[in-house]
């Protein structure tokens, strides 16, 4: 299918139509392909340097097992590429990758989920991170989900102001520990 778009966790209050194209920008949302991968990791550190969990423990405990949280971060599009992998979608404009949102389906509960989103810090302040989630939701109505959810930390303000505009609303707020074995 091809198509053209811990903190507290969040649920979506208001259903509303996915804008795909941006009149500003020439830029549309398509289905990843295998040749996204690399862009796809380079974005996702790029865009959780500073509020990843990972890099938190890292901060707390030191450098843990045998690769950093770069590494750990980056191996989260590979999970989720095999987890749906008609379930992650990729903005691109003249052929450049811009950003990428994945989601998980629940069939049992009914529950879409949004594991990851990060866009490319050239293209941050467009609308793109909108875009995906929007698409994401829509995908997640066409596949029958009757709620959606996506979570931040508390250390990701962009996070904590984008994802109540676009109708989710907070439902709980997480504290994550670590120790060293």
């Amino acid at each position: 299918m091809t198509a053209e778009r811990t903190g507290p966790k969040l649920f979506p209050k208001k259903l509303g139509t996915a804008t795909r194209v941006s009149p500003t920008i020439n830029m549309k949302i398509r289905l990843y392909q295998p040749g996204d991968v690399d862009e796809l990791k380079r974005i996702t550190i790029e865009g959780f340097e500073g509020i990843a969990i990972d890099q938190n423990v890292e901060r707390s405990l030191g450098i843990v097992g045998a690769h950093d949280w770069r590494w750990r971060k980056a191996r989260h599009v590979d999970e989720d590429i095999a987890a749906n992998p008609d379930g992650v979608f990729v903005a691109e404009e003249a052929g450049r990758v811009l950003g990428y949102i994945s989601t998980r389906l629940d069939r049992e509960s009914h529950k879409g989920r949004i594991p990851n989103l990060a866009v490319d810090k050239t293209a941050r302040g467009r609308g793109i991170g909108r875009q995906l989630i929007e698409h994401a939701l829509d995908y997640f109505r066409r596949e029958r989900m009757a709620f959606a959810m996506i979570e931040t930390m508390v250390n990701n303000p962009v996070g904590q102001h984008l994802y109540p505009s676009c109708g989710f609303v907070e439902a709980g707020r997480q504290i994550h520990y670590a120790t060293k074995l």
